[in-house]
């Protein structure tokens, strides 16, 4: 009864630590999409930043332009001024005229958009948009404006320069009103619920990675005898949740633009838009699936697989007589990577930090395990064991079905030391098994093929 008791117990712990890695890994899915909205939406410098990448898409710089010129149009009477300009008799010549001026005016806002004056305006007017946001979201009084408790995007700055590089005259540009070229980001009634998850989401993106890695580490001490799969199963939750949130930001863009494109032509802006306002989402859901690889990676290197246990045992004497070198090859391979920085977590000083700390610590437990099952093992037993395994995979190659016709490939021999007999070579394979540098399986096949050896010597 004790028994059965104590079986019941250990499989409920089972489930309670899966379900716990569940847990983690949906926790470390929202941790993702917390850590990029507080990074991306209430940091005014990386919306400031973003601002001008979107500058630097052509079909978001052509919609740009489209925009100016519709605001020029709407602020001067161009028509007007033509035929103005004109004499009495070409009058009818004034709204055609205006009209091809227009493609005009968008070819030469396009190219005034690529103008460093001009991006230093137009990121300077996305910065202090960034910055009434985020300040009306957190509730300060200060931050109301002209158009309101809302967010806009004053454009005004680069209309007017605009107007004046198409040649109007400086009391027309002087007419222009100030609130010309303003962009409506965020109205009043949507200001109002943003506040209300402004404080909730600063305190998720604290939070959550947090409780997601001590969930993982509790599920971890919830199942003594069963670490390793644990360990090895928040490694995966942790793939899992960045490998979720890449596929739903792939998902979400589809969605986004047909919600947001009224017409075919703007559906390459869009989509451009959340390419680019979302890069720093992929970046985080990346750095989640690197920070799960080399879990996954350590918690297999330690478990009883064949080509696990051979490779603890290959770097059993390196580990045991010179750790030294191990953490060396740590060190250049470390080095490496942050060199390389394939994600921006890699160029970062916390996550970088936090990668030198898990990998030493790893490196630190893989070397008293792999103390403790190959305390006796030697280079020269390793390189007997790669030997032997060199051998028999030319044997396997050399025993396998010849064509038809052809005579069978005769036994590779095995190398045994000059003059030693089969009972000296079976002890030797029994001294080696026992030192654990060969397997059964491989010790079986040795000693048949000592017996075939001294059957037919």
């Amino acid at each position: 009864m004790a028994s059965a008791q104590a079986h019941d117990l250990s499989r409920g712990r089972r489930w309670l630590a899966r379900a716990i890695v569940a847990v983690a890994a949906l926790v470390a899915v929202l941790a993702i999409f917390a850590v990029w909205a507080n990074r991306q939406v209430l940091d005014a410098d990386n919306w400031a930043t973003i601002s001008s990448e979107l500058l630097e898409e052509p079909e978001i710089r052509s919609q740009v332009a489209a925009f100016l010129v519709d605001q020029a149009y709407a602020q001067i009477d161009i028509a007007g001024e033509l035929a103005a300009a004109l004499p009495p008799r070409l009058d009818p010549l004034a709204g055609p005229a205006a009209n091809a001026l227009r493609g005009f005016a968008e070819r030469r806002t396009n190219r005034l958009l690529t103008r460093p004056k001009v991006q230093e305006a137009w990121e300077q007017a996305n910065r202090l948009t960034a910055q009434q946001f985020i300040a009306i979201a957190e509730g300060d009084s200060r931050a109301i404006t002209l158009a309101g408790n809302a967010v806009v995007l004053d454009l005004r700055v680069v209309l007017t320069e605009l107007v004046r590089l198409l040649g109007a005259p400086g009391k027309l540009v002087r007419k222009i009103p100030p609130d010309a070229g303003r962009i409506r980001v965020m109205s009043a009634d949507e200001v109002s619920t943003l506040q209300n998850g402004v404080g909730a989401l600063r305190g998720m993106s604290a939070v959550l990675p947090g409780v997601s890695i001590a969930l993982f580490a509790l599920a971890v001490l919830l199942s003594p005898g069963r670490r390793r799969r644990t360990l090895m199963a928040a490694g995966f939750g942790f793939i899992l949740a960045g490998a979720i949130v890449l596929v739903g930001r792939n998902l979400g863009g589809g969605y986004v633009t047909d919600a947001l494109a009224p017409t075919a032509s703007v559906v390459p802006a869009v989509e451009a838009v959340w390419a680019i306002g979302t890069d720093m989402l992929r970046d985080v859901a990346q750095a989640a699936i690197v920070m799960g690889i080399p879990v996954v990676v350590a918690a297999w290197l330690a478990g009883p697989m064949r080509p696990a246990v051979a490779l603890r045992r290959a770097m059993a004497p390196w580990l045991r007589t010179r750790p030294w070198l191990a953490y060396a090859v740590l060190a250049i391979g470390l080095l490496l990577v942050i060199a390389w920085g394939p994600i921006p977590a890699t160029r970062m000083v916390l996550p970088v930090l936090l990668l030198i700390v898990l990998s030493i610590a790893g490196l630190e437990v893989l070397r008293r395990q792999v103390v403790r099952e190959f305390p006796d093992v030697t280079s020269g037993d390793v390189r007997l064991s790669m030997q032997a395994s060199v051998q028999r995979a030319v044997r396997a190659v050399s025993s396998s079905r010849p064509e038809d016709g052809a005579k069978p490939p005769e036994p590779v021999p095995h190398a045994p030391d000059a003059g030693a007999s089969r009972v000296e070579q079976l002890e030797r394979l029994a001294a080696l098994h026992d030192r654990g540098v060969l397997t059964d399986e491989e010790l079986a096949a040795e000693k048949a093929h000592v017996g075939a050896n001294g059957s037919t010597s």
